[in-house]
């Protein structure tokens, strides 16, 4: 195809009928970019040759080099449908390629948002692979419509060595293993959002609902098999046309049984079903599978030559004498089958016909994306409400602008349009040609002249030439203070149409349309205004300029880089909410320390950090209290990219990267009832004494009197907590009067529910008779900063604030009784048990899953001066800290370590190596299950976080590069070993040895944090020190 004018695609912006918006998900290595190659050698971007072997959209140096994609690039294409099909026959696709490694999954998050459908890539050799999970939950949840590409089928022929029949089960498989995936998400969230309140409803919530448009069928049209490294797809629609006339069949009716078990008799001239059981072959592999296969064997396999020109004939296709004289099979394929069966045709056909043009945006879509989750709509103004109607309708002519940004993307200045050298016209060319012929003849002219004027205007030119480079060293210095990189906002129009220059509302997270004064616009405190800069059209790595952009289309917005760090939401009206937040597949958790090799380099990288917190959608770059730089990133490959980018571009400085910084949890655990080596324990009268474990503290003045119990939370009720922590972080944030919105106040109801479920098995030893439900009304905060998973339990005759209905109420003080004087101190209490909570007594981490019961609080106030030793409420949070503190002590203690879910293909051979490496790691193996098909094994299991350092690099070096794990955040887990045990009895003597030298593991972690935070660590770097005597001189 030719080389499509810029200008035509500005003119198909306009057309929203015509305009698809497509990004490409998979998991790492199954062929996205190989693909969104194929798709622009269409447009005759790059040669059909090349196609695969450039990756074009991995535009950076370090992702050409790893093979990998790190971040998601948009270009624009041109699809034409053939002749046959009637109506519009110009399309604009605008194609975002996303990575598919797990560091780089937000990546993935800012293409979603910006398009209408997905096209979901798997390779049929490897089958569903963990990342692939995730991109299809996040498809589902963002509400877009998926497209399946079942890739690498040459694998099968020339890899695996299938016969079609074989291959033909194998991709009904793998096709189920899709629609599985599909299926336990949908099912998931229809059971989630079911109302179990009502007690008399016995059917399940998925009776009700209407699946049969979730799944991937290829008689549907929205799957495609090919294989995009050798140029070729192909949809049962391909087929049914081309054996219509000749099986004398309707296309339609070919269309639905040319896939599944139907074989076609030749007497009767009709498709029947029972081909499995009547041992016929399947028509997809008679008629589909065994001409592609036939091909492979002519070409790859017996590599005849001399038939390639007699197929080429029959097929119709025209080969040029060059693709005949091509020595590589792999080429010859391309060549043949990529005429016969384009892959560019199917794929973009399959996306116009299956995914929604912009103006046709669900409903659900549209109020996901503009109403904030938490919101009641009755209670937003109405001209918001009113928005929905543009937003949907996707209307260019509207006056209300809105634009999502979903990232900031670093360009270089010398790749912008303006700054690119211009390609010259006929004309330019000819006054070029015409100046070099001047110069010619005054050049002749001078060399008549005397010897003395040839020397005067040398000194002449000479002056010139030192005023004209003085005058070019001059901006040389601004030059060097301003930036190399520009941002251009990667964002997508959603409504009205967005012009240069053109002045809009930038809308922050918190700006709520239900604030008065959030619709003013010298009020508005999460508003301000912006001009938009030049408009780009993203065409891989180069940027095309554009005067204006209509809605539905996406776009690069310049000038916005000193308002928006990562994503904002543009508007030309106040009314508008804040899009809702992007849905992170991954959790940010390796925390490094980054310092320059120079220390007079610190300004350069405070700098470089800036730049890299903007062009990174998923780092966080933080100053910890120690005045360390942290950078939290996803993994070890974020890491180096990070810190590849800052070296290279942002700060241009050699900088030191520190080990990584692992958080730990700090827990306590029911009493041991058998040892370290599993001998039970015999507890005596005394060990089963509940006081022992019960911490008293008095304040300073001793007037007030504190009695804590430290309990160990039930794991549902811990669960439960961290399941809903924002939305505690988000209510403890609202002010005390105001009251809650109808889902917010269900929401409540319902956590209150399951947590009197779980609260049954909280164990307090009989110091109270209260019911669950009277516990959970008894709670008085959560912490650490009223969000984590530790609970402080009121037992005392004092009536703490209500924890479930304060925000129904006016006040505090109407709840508590007005002459009970410890009701001014209950902000000190809870204070106190919050400072414990965030900095534990094993090595200052944040406590989890502790319930602290108070079970005495008395303060003695008989005419005495509270105040005599400094302000009581002080008095009272030092204590309330240190009981808190005594009382985790007085029970086992334990680390909780974060884990990675780990996921390995690998081949039988080296399953040995790699199961060695794991267990090094103290890793846990979940499963190993033998792929079909294949003979790889799919291993997954859990690796504390603290143990993955170079465990990617270690796995590649010991299995020679055949395992390749992926990482991802799983949960966090209880090392079950106390950090301070030592042996006591004579087992553990016997297999511990005195010191037990085998390295407590919990310990190691422990000290390792303390180190670091320069905490005091119990160690005795020599023991029995003696001087050394050699004894050859000793004589």
């Amino acid at each position: 195809m030719p080389v499509v004018e810029g200008s035509d695609l500005v003119l198909l912006q306009r057309r929203r009928q015509q305009v698809r918006n497509i990004c490409i998900l998979a998991h790492v290595d199954h062929g996205k970019t190989t693909l969104a190659d194929s798709l622009v050698a269409s447009n005759g971007i790059i040669s059909q040759r090349m196609a695969g072997k450039l990756r074009y959209l991995d535009n950076r140096a370090d992702e050409q080099e790893r093979g990998i994609t790190m971040k998601s690039s948009s270009i624009s294409l041109y699809y034409q449908e053939p002749e046959e099909s009637a109506g519009n026959p110009d399309y604009l696709i605008n194609l975002i390629d996303s990575p598919g490694h797990v560091d780089f999954s937000s990546e993935v998050s800012t293409a979603v948002r910006l398009c209408d459908g997905a096209i979901v890539v798997v390779d049929v050799v490897e089958g569903v692979g963990p990342q692939t999970r995730a991109c299809l939950k996040q498809v589902y949840e963002e509400q877009l419509k998926p497209v399946l590409v079942l890739n690498k089928l040459d694998r099968l022929i020339l890899e695996k060595q299938m016969d079609p029949l074989d291959a033909y089960f194998h991709l009904t498989q793998v096709l189920e293993q899709v629609n599985a995936v599909l299926g336990s998400i949908f099912a998931s969230d229809i059971l989630a959002k079911e109302d179990i309140t009502k007690k008399d409803n016995y059917e399940s919530a998925l009776e009700e609902v209407d699946d049969s448009e979730l799944y991937f069928t290829p008689t549907s049209g929205n799957v495609i098999f090919c294989s995009a490294y050798d140029g070729w797809a192909f949809s049962v629609r391909d087929f049914a046309a081309m054996y219509a006339k000749r099986l004398e069949m309707n296309r339609k009716d070919l269309e639905q049984v040319l896939w599944g078990d139907f074989y076609y008799n030749s007497k009767k001239k009709e498709a029947l079903p029972g081909a499995q059981e009547k041992a016929k072959k399947p028509m997809f592999v008679q008629f589909v599978l065994e001409n592609i296969w036939s091909l492979y064997d002519i070409i790859a396999i017996r590599k005849d030559k001399d038939k390639l020109p007699g197929i080429a004939e029959k097929l119709g296709l025209k080969l040029a004498a060059r693709d005949l004289r091509l020595t590589d099979p792999k080429l010859q394929i391309k060549a043949v089958l990529g005429q016969w069966l384009p892959i560019d045709r199917s794929v973009l056909h399959m996306v116009v016909e299956h995914v929604p043009p912009p103006h046709k945006i669900s409903e659900e879509r549209a109020q996901r994306l503009l109403y904030p989750a938490n919101v009641d709509l009755s209670s937003l103004p109405p001209e918001t409400l009113k928005l929905k109607e543009s937003f949907t309708s996707c209307d260019a002519s509207s006056s209300n602008v809105i634009a999502f940004v979903s990232k900031m993307t670093p360009v270089h200045i010398s790749h912008l349009p303006q700054n690119r050298p211009k390609r010259l016209t006929d004309e330019e060319v000819q006054q070029r040609r015409d100046e070099v012929r001047r110069r010619i003849e005054e050049r002749k002219l001078q060399t008549e002249q005397t010897e003395l004027e040839k020397i005067s205007q040398g000194v002449e030119q000479l002056s010139t030439q030192v005023e004209v480079s003085k005058t070019e060293e001059e901006p040389k210095p601004e030059e060097g203070e301003s930036n190399e990189f520009v941002f251009i906002a990667f964002a997508r129009v959603f409504s009205g149409t967005l012009k240069r220059g053109m002045e809009l509302f930038n809308l922050s997270p918190k700006h709520d349309p239900r604030q008065p004064t959030h619709r003013k616009e010298e009020e508005a405190p999460y508003a301000s205004r912006v001009t938009i800069g030049d408009l780009y059209m993203f065409m891989g790595g180069e940027l095309q300029l554009l005067d204006e952009v209509p809605a539905g289309n996406i776009v690069g917005i310049g000038g916005l880089e000193s308002h928006i760090v990562k994503t904002a939401t543009l508007s030309s009206s106040l009314d508008c909410t804040s899009f809702s937040e992007l849905s992170i597949m991954a959790t940010p958790i390796l925390r490094v320390a980054i310092e320059p090799v120079q220390p007079q380099d610190m300004p350069k990288l405070v700098k470089g950090l800036k730049l890299l917190n903007q062009a990174d959608a998923c780092v966080q770059v933080s100053v910890a209290p120690t005045g360390e730089h942290v950078i939290t990133t996803l993994g070890e490959v974020h890491v180096e990219k990070c810190v590849h980018d800052l070296e290279q571009s942002y700060a241009k400085i050699k900088v030191n990267v520190s080990k990584p910084i692992v958080s730990f949890r700090e827990t306590i655990v029911p009493a041991a009832t058998v040892d370290m080596v599993n001998e039970a324990i015999v507890k005596t009268a005394e060990d089963k004494d509940v006081s022992k474990k019960i911490a008293v503290q008095q304040t300073l003045n001793k007037l007030g009197t504190l009695k804590v119990l430290a309990v160990p939370l039930p794991a549902e009720a811990v669960e439960l907590l961290e399941k809903h922590s924002e939305f505690f972080k988000e209510l403890a944030a609202i002010p005390r009067n105001q009251v809650l919105s109808e889902k917010w106040t269900t929401l409540l109801a319902s956590i209150k529910v399951k947590l009197i479920a779980a609260l049954q098995d909280l164990q307090l030893f009989g110091l109270s008779n209260l019911t669950a439900e009277e516990l959970v009304n008894r709670i008085w905060a959560l912490g650490p900063r009223n969000c984590g998973t530790n609970i402080l339990l009121n037992l005392t005759d004092y009536e703490q604030p209500d924890f479930w209905s304060s925000h129904a109420k006016s006040s505090d003080t109407d709840i508590r009784s007005k002459t009970d004087p410890r009701k001014d101190f209950n902000s000190s209490l809870v204070n106190g048990f919050q400072l414990t909570s965030v900095a534990g007594p094993l090595c200052e981490e944040p406590m989890q899953g502790v319930c602290f019961a108070v079970l005495e609080w008395s303060i003695q106030s008989d005419g005495e001066d509270l105040n005599a030793r400094g302000p009581f409420s002080g008095q009272v949070l030092t204590a309330a800290k240190e009981v808190c503190r005594q009382a985790f002590q007085n029970q086992p203690q334990r680390l909780v370590t974060p884990m990675y879910s780990c996921n390995i293909v690998v081949n039988a051979e080296m399953l040995g190596k790699m199961y060695a490496v794991i267990g090094r790691r103290h890793g846990k193996i979940l499963s190993g299950d033998l792929t079909q098909g294949s003979g790889n094994f799919a291993v997954t299991c859990l690796l504390p976080v603290i143990e993955s350092f170079n465990f990617a690099q270690e796995m590649r070096k010991q299995t020679s590069g055949l395992a390749c794990p992926q990482l991802m955040f799983s949960h966090w887990e209880v090392i079950d070993i106390d950090p301070f045990w030592l042996p006591t009895t004579e087992e553990e003597l016997m297999h511990f040895g005195e010191k037990a030298d085998s390295a407590n593991r919990a310990k190691v972690y422990m000290d390792s944090v303390r180190r670091r935070k320069g905490l005091f660590v119990d160690e005795q770097v020599v023991e029995h020190a003696e001087k050394q005597r050699t004894l050859s001189k000793n004589k």
